[in-house]
C-alpha cells in the first residue's frame, strides 16, 4: 500500500488530515463531532438579515457544531480562524471568500450566496436552477410551448444549463437568442413583440438579459396589450408587471449550503457550483387575471408572495 507522508506546518484542525485510500478517499472526520465555521460580510440591514437567515439555515443544516462571523476590514477571517478550529468553512459572499483566501490555511471551503458561477469550490449560486422556474412557468400556464430568452454570451449559461433538454421532454421549446450589446438585444425583443404568437413566452434571465427599464416596460406593454407572457428570475419584475419569477428561501439554502458542508467533510461533494433550487414564488395576480390565469387554491398553495390584484 502506498504511504502518504504529510508534512505539518501549522496547526490542523482535527480533521484536516486527509487520508487517501487505495479505493478512494475516506471521510475527513466524523461530521457529527466536526466543526462549521460560516463567514458573512458584516453589512447594513435589510441585507444583513439575508445572510443571517442563510448562517441560521447552515448552522440547522450542518450535523455538528456550528457557528457564525460576520467579517470585515477591521475583523478578517485570519482572526476568526485564529479564535475557531473550524473543520470547513461556508464563505458566504465575495467578500468573505476574498478575506478567506487570504489565509494560508488548509481547511476546506463551501461557497455560497454569490452569483458569478466560475468557482471551482463545492457551493450553491444565487442562480436560480432553470427546471425550477420552468416548473412553476407549466404551473401557472401550462399552454405554453415556445419560450424565446435572450442571453448575453456565446456558449453555457449555468441559469440555461439543461433548460432546452427539460423543455423538449415535456413536449415544450427554448428559443435562445444570443446578443453582444443592448442595441442589440433592443432589437431582439422589439422582432419578438412583433412576431410573437399565441402560446409564446418570454423569459428574462437574472443578470437582465439586457433589460433596463426603457426595454423592460417596452416588453411589459406590449406584452399586455398582446397577452404575451413574461415571467422572469428578477422577482423585482414581478413588481412592475411580470408574471411571476422566483427568488431565494434564504433558510433553505442554508440548509443546503450546510449538508453541503456535511458532504465536503465525508468525502462525498462535488466541486464547483450548483444552481440554486430553494426557492420561492412571487406571481403579480393583475397580470395573471389579464392573461386569463386563474389562480386556485392549489396554485396559490405554491405562490409565496401574490402581489394584490388592483
Amino acid at each position: 500500500m502506498m504511504k502518504v507522508l504529510f508534512s505539518i506546518k501549522n496547526k490542523l484542525s482535527t480533521c484536516g488530515l486527509i487520508v487517501f485510500l487505495m479505493l478512494g478517499a475516506a471521510p475527513l472526520c466524523s461530521v457529527s463531532s466536526a466543526e462549521l465555521l460560516v463567514l458573512y460580510p458584516d453589512v447594513r440591514a435589510p441585507f444583513s438579515k439575508v445572510f443571517k437567515d442563510i448562517s441560521s439555515g447552515a448552522e440547522e443544516g450542518f450535523k455538528g457544531k456550528a457557528s457564525s462571523e460576520a467579517v470585515s476590514e477591521k475583523r478578517s477571517a485570519n482572526k476568526s480562524l485564529n479564535r475557531k478550529t473550524p473543520d470547513v468553512v461556508l464563505a458566504l459572499g465575495k467578500s468573505s471568500l476574498s478575506s478567506l483566501e487570504k489565509v494560508d490555511s488548509k481547511i476546506p471551503i463551501v461557497l455560497g450566496a454569490v452569483s458569478n458561477q466560475q468557482y471551482d469550490y463545492p457551493g450553491i449560486s444565487m442562480i436560480p436552477d432553470p427546471k425550477i422556474i420552468l416548473d412553476n412557468l407549466a404551473l401557472l400556464s401550462p399552454s405554453v410551448g415556445r419560450i424565446h430568452v435572450v442571453k448575453k454570451s456565446k456558449g453555457p449559461d449555468l441559469q440555461l444549463d439543461g433548460a432546452s433538454s427539460y423543455l423538449t421532454s415535456i413536449g415544450k421549446e427554448l428559443v435562445v437568442h444570443e446578443s453582444g450589446d443592448l442595441r442589440e438585444a433592443a432589437n431582439i425583443y422589439a422582432r419578438l413583440i412583433d412576431e410573437a404568437k399565441e402560446n409564446d413566452a418570454v423569459w428574462i434571465l437574472q443578470d437582465g438579459s439586457y433589460v433596463n427599464s426603457a426595454i423592460l416596460s417596452l416588453l411589459l406593454d406590449a406584452a399586455w396589450s398582446k397577452n404575451l407572457i413574461v415571467f422572469s428570475s428578477n422577482p423585482m419584475h414581478v413588481k412592475h408587471g411580470a408574471l411571476f419569477a422566483v427568488y431565494p428561501d434564504n433558510k433553505s439554502m442554508g440548509a443546503s449550503l450546510g449538508q453541503l458542508a456535511n458532504d465536503v467533510l465525508e468525502g462525498s461533494a462535488e466541486t464547483g457550483m450548483k444552481t440554486l433550487k430553494d426557492t420561492l414564488l412571487a406571481v403579480n395576480e393583475r397580470t395573471s387575471n389579464h392573461l386569463g390565469i386563474s389562480l386556485s387554491k392549489e396554485m396559490k398553495e405554491n405562490v409565496n408572495l401574490l402581489l394584490p390584484a388592483r
